[in-house]
């Protein structure tokens, strides 16, 4: 009875090792992806830090090899509204030809680049956990965290993946808060690159 429970602990961690090396392995190869991605669209449910408040935000996200562009669709009094996110550049929001300095904000994460920080995180950032948990109805999501950086401040970004490489779930944490919770849906990548999972997602 001994001899069967030492072989089944051994099966168990030998199992959980492979497990492990899988994800690392598919978060490796998803990295890359990102990293030589063309860009990639989505509607982005987020909320967001202001003040002590969360606010709520549904938002169109476009991005390409060196800018973000996303439209505001909720609230309703600000429906319309576009923001452009130019990478490699200060950051700055452009509103109806408006710009907007966004420095001086008392965090680095807004509605505007949330999204941004995410996928930059992905592509650049420094991977620190791997494995697996549950996201809605996806029992066995991919869950990764990085490390990135925002306006010189230290982020860490929690993204949640589908078996096609596309983010379900986001939280931004900074100082020990959370400042931005995200959802993804009809998310899609603009290139045909070779992807790690199976299922390709292109426009």
């Amino acid at each position: 009875m001994k001899r069967c429970l030492l072989l089944l602990l051994a099966l168990l961690t030998l199992s959980a090792c492979a497990a492990q090396d899988t994800a690392e392995d598919r978060a490796a190869a998803l990295q890359s992806r990102y990293a030589a991605s063309d860009g990639c669209k989505a509607r982005v449910e987020a909320d967001v830090a202001s003040g002590e408040e969360m606010r709520h935000y549904v938002l169109d996200m476009e991005q390409s090899d060196d800018e973000t562009r996303v439209t505001v669709c909720e609230p309703e009094a600000l429906a319309g509204i576009s923001a452009v996110l130019h990478r490699g550049a200060p950051l700055t929001l452009a509103y109806d030809g408006t710009v907007l300095d966004a420095g001086n904000a008392d965090t680095p994460v807004n509605a505007a680049n949330a999204s941004d920080v995410v996928l930059r995180a992905i592509a650049e950032g420094c991977l620190t956990e791997c494995g697996t948990a549950r996201c809605g109805d996806t029992a066995d999501a991919l869950r990764l965290c990085f490390e990135t950086e925002q306006a010189g401040e230290k982020l860490l970004v929690a993204v949640w993946f589908d078996a096609a490489d596309a983010p379900l779930y986001a939280e931004i944490e900074f100082r020990g808060e959370i400042l931005a919770y995200l959802q993804f849906t009809d998310f899609t990548f603009r290139d045909k690159i070779p992807e790690s999972s199976s299922q390709k997602r292109d426009v």
